[in-house]
């Protein structure tokens, strides 16, 4: 029956696919050369970034989800030419959108930490 919904049960994303969604999106993005991974950072620098109050997930990405809302944290590598103000404004633009197009989430917000240039 063409238009005709039955509740058939709950529809759950986990959380790796919205970081997957996030990390994605944020890659289409001209200048993003890549996502900062916690696991991988040098010793020196994950103790810098604890000082500042901002461990960096093992992924790059961090989630806070509450009902159908998401916070989204997204920690970037960025080319040196880039001009990190638009670049930043860019990414948080293409993964609110995308999260909100493909999972139908509401959008809290998008903070980006640029934690390297390249």
């Amino acid at each position: 029956m063409e238009g005709t919904y039955q509740n058939l049960g709950s529809i759950r994303v986990a959380k790796q696919v919205l970081s997957t969604i996030v990390t994605h999106s944020a890659l289409l993005i001209p200048g993003v050369i890549g996502i900062a991974n916690g696991s991988r950072t040098l010793p020196i620098r994950n103790q810098w970034s604890r000082m500042l109050g901002h461990d960096i997930p093992p992924q790059g990405v961090a989630l806070n989800v509450k009902d159908n809302t998401v916070s989204a944290d997204l920690y970037l590598v960025v080319d040196a030419d880039a001009d990190i103000v638009s670049l930043g404004s860019a990414v948080q633009d293409e993964v609110a959108s995308a999260l909100e197009e493909m999972v139908g989430m509401q959008v809290q917000e998008v903070n980006i930490y640029i934690h390297d240039i390249a």
